[in-house]
């Protein structure tokens, strides 16, 4: 992967490009805080994967967004506004990645799942519904184990895997075997495929849960829909 850092804080770069270099399948760390050399990077083909800065003081990351289509974009920013995630995805992002919300090796794994098509967002506390997701209608239930059942009622009111685990008073890693068991019954595989599958929700409703349906939000336990790249 060829990746372009797009940040105005120098540190920031510094220490991105100090993380990437030499890591396993990046040929090439660049950075820079002027917009438009990140668009002329894009347009020449030079770039693979974009890491863009939500809050930039000439343009912002989100109004830049849009001019970067020649590459994976993935916002790496401190802002954990869930309005903002909303629009990154809308606009073409293909992750929302929070500063410190996931280990170095966690994060280059959802830079890489990313750029394979799969859609990350870590960092981002769910928007609040206004009611719990509708009951799965019972031939979908039926599907599933009771175990199974409980974990994914709770994953479609948006709760992470951290989270069903506190609640269900059982290990993440219990969590993520349940998790991974119920995809495949119901033949999914994302948490936004499953939570659809669970609640059959009529797609001209459109979402009533915000972010959290968008893609896993811890990306290395989680695929999406692939684009094929390298």
């Amino acid at each position: 992967m060829r990746i372009l850092t797009v940040d105005d804080n120098p540190i920031i770069r510094l220490g991105l490009r100090a993380l990437l270099e030499g890591t396993d399948g990046v040929t090439s760390v660049h950075d820079t805080g002027d917009p438009e050399e990140a668009v002329a990077r894009v347009a020449a083909g030079q770039v693979d994967v974009v890491l863009l800065d939500v809050q930039m003081p000439r343009v912002t990351g989100l109004e830049l967004l849009p001019r970067l289509s020649g590459a994976t974009v993935v916002m790496l920013t401190h802002t954990d506004d869930p309005a903002a995630v909303a629009e990154a995805i809308a606009a073409g992002a293909a992750g929302y990645l929070v500063h410190g919300a996931l280990e170095p090796a966690a994060m280059l794994d959802a830079i890489r799942l990313c750029r394979n098509g799969s859609q990350v967002v870590s960092g981002v506390s769910t928007v609040p519904a206004p009611a719990a997701a509708p009951a799965a209608p019972p031939a979908v239930r039926r599907l599933l184990s009771p175990r199974e059942a409980e974990v994914m009622d709770l994953v479609a009111d948006g709760l992470s895997n951290r989270e069903v685990a506190a609640h269900l008073f059982v290990s993440e890693k219990t969590v993520k075997n349940h998790v991974n068991s119920l995809f495949a019954k119901l033949g999914v595989t994302t948490r936004s495929q499953a939570i659809v599958r669970w609640i059959q929700r009529d797609p001209t409703r459109g979402s009533a849960r915000g972010p959290a349906e968008m893609g896993p939000p811890v990306g290395p336990d989680t695929l999406g829909g692939r684009r094929g790249h390298p």
